[in-house]
C-alpha cells in the first residue's frame, strides 16, 4: 500500500511527460517529472520509498526514451535514495527550501546522468548553463506546487 502512490506518481508522470513531448515539445526542456516523483516521495517517504520510486521511475524512463536502458534507471535510484536521507536529516519547509531542495536534486540527477554516461563512453547529456537553469527552475516550481498540494491534502485528513 505504501508505494500506491508513487506508482500512482510515475503514471502521471509518463503520461505528461510523453503527452507532453508530443505535443509541446519544450516541456522536456523545462521539467523531468520523473525525478519531481522521486525526490518528493524521498524526501516524504525516506531512502526506501524514495530508491524504490527512483528504480521504477528511471527504468520507465529509459524503457521509453530510447536511450541505454538503466541509464537514469541508476541515476534516479541514487537521487531517490539521496533525497530520501536528506528528508530525514534536514527540515524542509516553506516555499524557498523546497525551492532549493529541488534545484539542488535536479543537479545532482543531471551530474549523476553525465558522469555514468561518460563511464559507459556514451555521453548522452550535454550539461549547458541554459538546460541547467531551465530544468532547475522547471523542476523547482513543479516541486514546490506538488508538495504544497500534498501538504494541504495531508491537513484535510
Amino acid at each position: 500500500m505504501k508505494l500506491l502512490g508513487p506508482a500512482v506518481a510515475i503514471m502521471v508522470a509518463f503520461l505528461v511527460q510523453t503527452l507532453g513531448a508530443r505535443y509541446l515539445l519544450p516541456l522536456q526542456r523545462y521539467l523531468d517529472l520523473f525525478a519531481v516523483a522521486t525526490i518528493g516521495f524521498g524526501l516524504v517517504s525516506g531512502r526506501m520509498v524514495g530508491m524504490a520510486t527512483g528504480t521504477a521511475a528511471g527504468l520507465v524512463q529509459d524503457a521509453f526514451s530510447g536511450g541505454i536502458l538503466g541509464l537514469n534507471g541508476l541515476s534516479k535510484t541514487t537521487l531517490g535514495y539521496l533525497a530520501g536521507i536528506a528528508g530525514r536529516k534536514l527540515i524542509i519547509r516553506g516555499w524557498t527550501a523546497r525551492f532549493m531542495y529541488f534545484s539542488v536534486a535536479s543537479v545532482l540527477d543531471l551530474m549523476v546522468l553525465a558522469f555514468v554516461g561518460l563511464a559507459v563512453e556514451r555521453p548522452t547529456v550535454h550539461l549547458g548553463v541554459d538546460r541547467l537553469v531551465y530544468l532547475c527552475v522547471g523542476n523547482g516550481l513543479v516541486g514546490m506546487i506538488v508538495m504544497a498540494a500534498t501538504d494541504k491534502l495531508s491537513e484535510r485528513r
